[in-house]
């Protein structure tokens, strides 16, 4: 009798040839962004893109062809849909914006470079292989090393402005992709090395000594230990408070101005500035100066330098309210979806989370094209982590042997 399913003989070479191009892919964001970023500041900008065409190249290569599912059930998420609102109204904001041809050019690369990896994470294969995942601590160790080496031979002026220095950069760019290579590592229970390589990327942030991402790291580390014990609770409540940060970023000046009036302390200044700021705007601040304006404004002096450099002051001064709600509604509901994902991944990603979000809050990137590639790397890893992280329990090898002697009727 024939077989009703016969077998194509171009399926497992396809599935091989995916196979490759998905792990050559994987190799170039784990191991690639740790070590080129080394090398040159702007070389992220080629990796990502590369490494996130050839994971999609894979993907549509393979002949199960379940991406398209995937992709639509991603689409579909209220998480998705609010960063495409965000998107949208940026979008918008560039018809009132006052440098609309290089407000234009830097909007298309920011959402093009979001849109790219978003779809990247989405079509990713709904089983991640375990020899992919360990190409996320082998590459992070890999630059950790490396990182180290050079800021102890490298002389101190390398700590420069983060616009200027690779190393601080680097530092940045570990501080993120710890938390998706930690989770790697846990997904499989190598609890020990996930602590060695902790310690080695801190040791090497240490050596560069940049003080916002241990701060950063070390709020990660917090929320990480809270979240193991209530991930639903912790998960909610920082998303809550994030979101309430950023809808009442207009009311800190006011707040603190009684306080802070007679200092001459740089932040009582920024907070001074500020006050004046949100009073003189009114209804401006409903739709915001357009997309781009912050930076340009500094640059051409049309803001004060005193005024506060945080992606908070930015989304209101650029978006308004509207843009403000709609990045308060995106974090919580970030925050929210991890809450339910299994253990331990929830832990790492609601971890990456707020260390991401103290160092944007700090003033340090705000919306830098850079940093978006950088969470764009990150999030496409965590993905692939997810995906390879088992659904349900293994059975031990004693199970697995009791089993197998058992009689079979």
């Amino acid at each position: 009798m024939a077989d009703p399913h016969p077998s194509r003989s171009f399926d497992d070479p396809a599935r091989q040839a995916a196979a490759l191009l998905i792990r050559l892919g994987v190799a170039v964001l784990a191991i690639g962004v740790p070590a080129g970023s080394l090398m040159s500041r702007r070389l992220i900008f080629t990796l990502m893109p590369v490494g996130a065409a050839l994971i999609l190249f894979g993907v549509l290569l393979d002949p199960k062809r379940a991406h398209m599912e995937r992709l639509t059930s991603a689409i579909a998420s209220p998480l998705c849909l609010m960063t495409l609102f965000l998107l949208g109204w940026g979008l918008l904001s560039l018809l009132w914006t006052p440098f609309t041809a290089i407000a234009g050019e830097r909007y298309f690369k920011t959402a093009g470079t979001l849109l790219f990896a978003m779809a990247t994470a989405a079509a990713l294969p709904a089983h991640s292989k375990t020899s992919n995942l360990y190409l996320l601590p082998l590459g992070l160790g890999l630059g950790a090393i490396a990182t180290l080496i050079i800021s102890i031979m490298a002389p101190p002026a390398v700590a420069q402005d983060i616009e200027t220095s690779t190393l601080d950069r680097v530092s940045l760019t570990m501080c993120m992709m710890l938390w998706p290579a930690l989770a790697a590592l846990a997904v499989r229970d190598r609890w020990m090395s996930a602590g060695l390589l902790a310690v080695a990327v801190s040791a090497a942030i240490i050596a560069v000594w940049m003080p916002a991402a241990l701060g950063a790291l070390a709020a990660g580390a917090i929320v990480f230990s809270l979240s193991n014990s209530s991930q639903m609770k912790i998960g909610r409540g920082i998303g809550i408070a994030f979101a309430i940060l950023i809808l009442l970023a207009p009311a800190m000046p006011f707040a603190l101005a009684p306080i802070l009036r007679s200092s001459t302390h740089a932040f009582a200044v920024s907070m001074q500035t500020a006050e004046a700021f949100f009073t003189s705007e009114g209804l401006r601040l409903l739709a915001g100066h357009g997309y781009d304006t912050v930076a340009r404004g500094f640059q051409m002096g049309f803001l004060p330098t005193a005024m506060p450099r945080s992606v908070i002051f930015e989304v209101w001064y650029e978006l308004g309210i509207i843009g403000a709600a709609a990045l308060a509604a995106l974090v919580f509901l970030a925050f929210h979806a991890t809450a339910k994902l299994p253990k331990p991944l929830t832990g790492f990603l609601q971890g990456a989370l707020v260390c991401g979000g103290v160092i944007a809050i700090s003033g340090l990137v705000t919306a830098q094209i850079w940093w978006i590639t950088i969470l764009s790397v990150v999030g496409i890893l965590f993905a692939l982590v997810a995906k390879g992280q088992y659904r349900t329990e293994r059975p031990s090898a004693k199970s697995i042997s009791a089993n197998a002697l058992r009689p079979q009727i």
